[in-house]
């Protein structure tokens, strides 16, 4: 059973891996925020860039976002709020998995950053398997498109969250709070 599901495994990253990720424009850096897990489902996590509110959507979909190069600090809002923080190389992909926790009335919300050196697993199925999760997350779901008015809706409805959030966040840094980091050497190579 066991050579069965890896057999299963290995066809499944050969065919998901054989098509690619959209590449970004000059001079810009894509980060693809998915979520691989079902879990929370019906549950829309919102997406922020800073003071820049990028959208929301559940499980089903993914959000490509261009943005340009350099240090970003992204973070996600459900039930709590997660930060997590960036260095992107210009021309490089990056992916970060938004994983559901249990929270106390709606799920709560975790960003890892996904590491596309097998290495960095603690064995080579685990890292093939979570490959495979996201990467299907990406090539089988729909891409979730913010409209001008939502982005404008949005960020008015979720302005005071933003400058509370913005404030937390610095606060957790001074205080020395570590977070979880998206590094130039993480970048997915098509």
């Amino acid at each position: 059973m066991r050579k069965i599901i890896v057999f299963a495994l290995t066809i499944l990253s050969i065919t998901v891996y054989s098509q690619e990720l959209k590449k970004p424009s000059e001079g810009k850096s894509i980060v693809y925020f998915v979520r691989s897990s079902a879990m929370g489902f019906l549950v829309n996590f919102k997406y922020f860039d800073g003071e820049k509110y990028l959208g929301k959507f559940n499980y089903g979909e993914y959000l490509a976002y261009e943005c340009e190069s350099g240090k970003h600090i992204f973070w996600s809002r459900s039930e709590n709020t997660d930060f997590i923080e960036a260095d992107l190389e210009e021309g490089k992909i990056y992916i970060v998995d938004s994983e559901a926790q249990m929270g106390a009335i709606k799920a709560g919300v975790e960003l890892i950053p996904f590491n596309p050196k097998p290495e960095s697993y603690k064995t080579p199925k685990k890292f093939e398997k979570k490959k495979a999760a996201i990467l299907k997350a990406i090539l089988e779901k729909k891409e979730y498109v913010a409209t001008d008015v939502d982005l404008k809706e949005g960020f008015e409805e979720y302005e005071s969250i933003i400058k509370k959030s913005t404030e937390k966040y610095n606060k957790l840094k001074e205080r020395g709070e570590e977070f979880a980091k998206v590094l130039p050497e993480m970048s997915y190579n098509n």
